[in-house]
């Protein structure tokens, strides 16, 4: 066995990740990174580019530059998340008309913040006693922070919602939905994707993020590691590959195999094919860009877990 093979292959990895992290430097506009919807989730039907949306930066930010504070795009990224809560919330789209405020973004954006170090516990606070106002009969937190919109649940906003209460030291509070959530793993009614999340490995992904906080890593390890190793090798769809390669790491788990397609795919530019993360509850709208599938791999690359 040539002994240089892994450390040349550690070199691959760091180099992915470096002209990975240049690309994202390069695309922001002023801290947004704009986003598209195709009628496929592969890009394959021709994507249109998206009304200004918040959520995909958002999510950026949380994946592949909070942890990085010193870089142009974290910061430009972060103040443009500040500028975009308004009367204490976040919309999906910068259009405050078009959806009423949901609790998916509103838990990500504060949790960005929140990580980050920015000064906004109050209004986290506040963010958190809306969405607990809004739960349904069997105590369950629901999609939409309005009482005029057909209400909905799903498992990955529920599991982001849960974060924020964690990081704010009120887990207690949704009790209901931390047992829905370790339920809905449990069975593997995930396993067909959510309203709004089509893959079902997104549900894994976002529950491996709840493994930061020990209580619940002690609730979810086992059972996130069975469902994560039957669903290696399932897909190729490239953020498929980067969610599961990056909660094998934080799980302990081999997942080099993945890690390796991943590392392929990577084009000349340093970005990774574009591929979709969230679609529209009943319609076949898939949003997605190259900087989102970007910032999953870079994060699937680093091995730094959640």
């Amino acid at each position: 066995m040539n002994p240089e093979r892994p450390r040349e292959r550690e070199s691959d990895l760091e180099k992915a990740v470096e002209q990975g992290r240049r690309y994202l430097e390069s695309e922001h506009q002023n801290g947004y990174f704009p986003s598209y919807i195709s009628a496929s989730r592969d890009f394959s039907a021709p994507p249109q580019i998206s009304p200004r949306e918040t959520f995909s930066t958002i999510v950026i930010a949380d994946t592949a530059l909070k942890d990085h504070p010193d870089s142009e795009a974290t910061r430009a990224a972060l103040q443009y998340i500040e500028n975009q809560k308004q009367q204490g919330q976040f919309t999906f789209f910068e259009d405050r008309t078009a959806y009423p405020p949901d609790t998916d973004i509103n838990s990500l954006g504060y949790s960005v913040l929140i990580e980050a170090g920015r000064p906004i516990q109050e209004d986290a606070n506040r963010m958190l006693d809306s969405i607990l106002a809004h739960r349904n009969e069997d105590g369950l937190v629901q999609v939409w922070l309005s009482h005029e919109r057909q209400n909905r649940i799903d498992p990955v906003v529920s599991a982001n919602a849960l974060y924020l209460a964690q990081l704010l030291g009120r887990g207690e509070e949704m009790r209901q939905t931390e047992q829905w959530l370790l339920e809905t793993l449990r069975t593997g009614a995930y396993q067909s994707g959510t309203r709004y999340y089509q893959s079902p490995d997104s549900f894994l992904h976002f529950m491996g993020r709840l493994s930061k906080f020990p209580d619940l890593l002690d609730k979810t390890k086992a059972k996130l590691a069975e469902h994560l190793q039957q669903r290696i090798g399932k897909t190729e769809y490239p953020l498929d590959l980067a969610m599961r390669a990056a909660l094998a790491d934080s799980l302990g788990i081999d997942n080099d195999s993945e890690k390796q397609k991943l590392l392929r795919l990577q084009k000349q530019g340093g970005s990774w094919p574009a591929d979709a993360l969230f679609q529209y509850g009943s319609q076949r709208g898939y949003f997605g860009s190259k900087t989102l599938t970007t910032a999953f791999s870079i994060r699937a690359l680093e091995s730094t877990g959640f």
